[in-house]
């Protein structure tokens, strides 16, 4: 590929870097009626993410990135819009494609378009946290600026626009939002990744399944069935997501899966670790005796804050939710779980595992607030807005 292709810009770039200015200060502007600190925050969470594309897209140009790769196969190789069209990584081609050949904006002026997606996603997580915290300022609002979540969620990629999908549909659930405003992060998720919106689907249903009193027994049963079934149907894609062939184990397959993983630099071996271990590393490592690179290091310091978040949430886990929120509190518990585990079991590949992680961060954040916020008797649950 022509290396000026990517460094090419035009006035078409400059206007959709206007565009991306102005949804942040109208985005900045809904804080308003909290306070002006909350504003500052928001402002400082986009700079943050402004950096994070810039630099992204830098590092996209002197290594081997996904990014590249989608741009150069919209722009050489599709010639038509329905050709691109399916699901998973067709997908990001078929949401490219009108990018590049009907607004023809370049390799540099893309990503801000799919960066602004993940700053819309920061948005919503945001203001569910300000939500549960009833509105009171707290330091543990920094962790919305925590520099490589925002890395992964910046490029031309599945991981920006899954996590605007996830925090959007998070965001819907928690203000129990009309069914219309579920449509957008339901196929979002379910094109980029199916099996994904399945788990937190699942996990919605098997929280209300033991926590909702007012559903009846008969139709907990038929949530149970419908939970069976999606895992029946959604097994062959998981067994597509390994490569499965026919003729050979399913565990020699994972395990031919691991050692390719462990090819790469950012990889550590754990195929042989119980399932415990696979997640602690999927979720904490690298720490700083994995650390290679200064990419690693810079890893490692970020993963000690998710130390500190699950050491909060671990430390009060028996402690008691209020009622308003142990629905969402659980929901987000078996979501976590729910996305984790597979990754864990399958991966051990850090790096993919560290893109792959910013789909539980809405869940977290929002686990770590309800913990700090909501697990008292005489918590006052009121807020200054019920919704939006």
């Amino acid at each position: 590929m022509d290396p000026s292709l990517l460094t090419k810009y035009s006035i078409i770039d400059i206007s959709v870097i206007l565009l991306y200015l102005i949804g942040v200060i109208t985005l900045t502007r809904k804080f308003k009626r909290i306070s002006v600190k909350v504003m500052r925050l928001f402002v400082l969470i986009s700079l943050v993410h402004v950096a994070m594309t810039v630099g992204y897209y830098l590092y996209s140009l002197y290594d081997v990135a996904d990014s590249i790769g989608y741009y150069r196969k919209v722009l050489f190789i599709y010639d038509s819009w329905g050709a691109c069209f399916g699901q998973g990584t067709y997908f990001i081609y078929f949401t490219l494609y009108p990018i590049i050949n009907f607004l023809h904006v370049s390799y540099f002026g893309s990503f801000f378009i799919y960066s602004f997606f993940g700053l819309v996603g920061y948005y919503f997580v945001l203001k569910v946290l300000l939500h549960i915290a009833n509105y009171e300022w707290t330091n543990w609002y920094y962790i919305l600026i925590m520099p490589l979540i925002h890395f992964w969620t910046v490029a031309i990629g599945k991981d920006s626009l899954i996590f605007f999908g996830i925090a959007m549909l998070v965001y819907n659930i928690y203000f129990q939002r009309k069914w219309v405003h579920y449509i957008i992060p339901i196929l979002l998720v379910g094109f980029i990744r199916i099996h994904i919106l399945f788990f937190v689907i699942a996990a919605f249903g098997i929280a209300q399944l033991f926590l909702n009193k007012n559903i009846r027994p008969a139709y907990k049963l038929l949530l149970v069935g419908t939970i069976v079934a999606g895992m029946v149907a959604l097994f062959p894609i998981l067994l597509e997501r390994i490569d499965f062939k026919a003729g050979q184990s399913l565990t020699e397959q994972v395990e031919l899966l691991s050692e390719r993983e462990l090819a790469g630099g950012s990889s550590v071996n754990v195929k042989d670790s119980n399932i415990l271990v696979k997640w602690v590393s999927y979720i904490f490592r690298p720490l700083f005796v994995d650390a290679h690179n200064v990419f690693a290091l810079a890893a490692s310091v970020e993963n000690l804050v998710w130390v500190m978040m699950f050491f909060v949430i671990f430390r009060k886990l028996r402690t008691k939710i209020v009622d308003q929120m142990r629905s969402v509190y659980w929901f987000s518990v078996f979501a976590i779980i729910a996305i984790t585990l597979p990754g864990a079991f399958l991966l051990s590949n850090l790096g993919v595992a560290a893109r792959q992680k910013t789909m539980v961060v809405p869940f977290v954040f929002i686990l770590l607030f309800i913990t700090l916020y909501k697990s008292r008797k005489d918590v006052n649950t009121m807020g200054i807005e019920q919704h939006e």
